[in-house]
């Protein structure tokens, strides 16, 4: 199928060029479905959705190919089933990427392949960020479990390493991603690079990296949408600094019954944005009970608020995890993640008996350290 843009011009003088995407789908969906989607994440921000340009059916031997013209490069993704997906930058290069398909959601917490487009060198660009955010995925897994293990052992020096090891992942995973972006600044697909940056801890080198490819690509569009989405986020971090009131929203518990953080002001609360996939999520469980066990009598209250897309899913976790505190379901979580900030999984905030911020994106030690403080032991 061929996937038509039609625009006038081009952005990197190099004329039009339509390219091939083929690749292969090991395992097929159960249910007989064929069909794969290309399309472009569209919007801004944090409520950008996918809007699907094409579809691809498989043949008989699972292999798959669009054919794209690259009058303009841009950004593309590929979903399989809705399940893998993939960014791709569509230029000069015809590409091939293959896929795993419909057996990575039989598990309990799914967890993401890494898939590899072939035949670009842009393209590789996408591949380091992805291997290196999956990398830390597995290490993320592996380092809830022992965190785990040591809450039910009630080793306070093994919970600590844990937690240590938590915060290295996370500190190495951003430096790999600078080291990325320093790198191949002048390529356009550093653009993918920049959405795993933080904008508080990193402007700096986001914006030389705009500034650089401003000077290169004066005619790309996107550059300046990326720096007025950076600046967006800026202004969204001044209204989440401590001593500001919480943002507001109102989402229905497993009841049906709608449930806001406003509700629960008159004592300190506990905001957890989780899903049932994500095992660093539900890694952190064991850890929440122990602290609502033990300030409890203290009032402190909990509010889960899962980014689920399945309600489903959703409640077979409830019931599998029996958290003792309010619950309730984001499944267009789009608003909400623009609103609080975050793009990465589990994420907390403190909020004070009046509904203020008191901290955000505390967890583990850090988190029992900031509760220490506030109740005294």
């Amino acid at each position: 199928m061929l996937l038509l843009l039609l625009v006038a011009g081009t952005l990197f003088a190099q004329g039009s060029k339509v390219i091939t995407v083929t690749g292969h789908v090991k395992f097929p969906d159960p249910t007989g479905k064929r069909q794969i989607y290309l399309g472009q994440m569209k919007g801004e921000g944090f409520k950008k959705v996918f809007t699907p340009m094409d579809s691809a059916v498989l043949d008989n031997k699972q292999n798959f190919q669009f054919k794209i013209n690259t009058a303009v490069p841009d950004f593309y993704q590929i979903r399989v089933y809705y399940m893998d997906r993939i960014d791709i930058w569509a230029d000069k290069d015809d590409l091939t990427i293959n896929f795993r398909g419909i057996d990575t959601a039989k598990v309990i917490y799914k967890n993401p392949p890494y898939i590899m487009i072939e035949g670009s060198a842009d393209n590789n660009v996408i591949n380091l960020v992805n291997f290196a955010s999956h990398r830390n995925y597995q290490g993320l897994i592996l380092s809830s479990r022992q965190k785990y293990e040591a809450q039910q052992a009630k080793d306070s020096l093994w919970m600590k390493s844990a937690d240590l090891q938590l915060e290295a992942l996370t500190n190495d995973m951003n430096e790999r991603i600078r080291n990325i972006v320093q790198l191949y600044g002048d390529r356009p697909t550093v653009l993918y690079a920049l959405r795993s940056l933080n904008w508080k801890t990193d402007h700096d080198l986001m914006m030389a990296t705009l500034d650089r490819l401003s000077k290169k690509y004066p005619d790309w569009a996107t550059i300046e949408q990326r720096r007025k989405e950076i600046l967006a986020n800026m202004e969204q971090t001044k209204k989440l600094a401590i001593g500001n009131p919480v943002p507001t929203f109102s989402l229905s518990d497993p009841s049906g019954k709608k449930i806001s953080p406003e509700q629960l002001r008159g004592k300190y609360l506990i905001l957890d944005f989780w899903a049932s996939w994500c095992g660093p999520c539900r890694g952190e469980i064991p850890h929440l009970k122990d602290i609502y066990s033990k300030y409890r009598k203290e009032g402190l209250q909990i509010m889960g608020v899962s980014i689920d897309a399945k309600e489903s899913d959703w409640r077979k976790a409830l019931l599998e995890e029996n958290m003792p505190w309010h619950q309730v379901l984001a499944k267009d979580s789009r608003k909400l993640m623009n609103d609080y900030l975050f793009n990465a999984i589990p994420y907390m905030v403190i909020v004070d008996p009046k509904g203020n911020i008191v901290e955000t994106n505390l967890r583990g030690e850090a988190l029992t350290t900031k509760l220490k403080s506030i109740f005294g032991y």
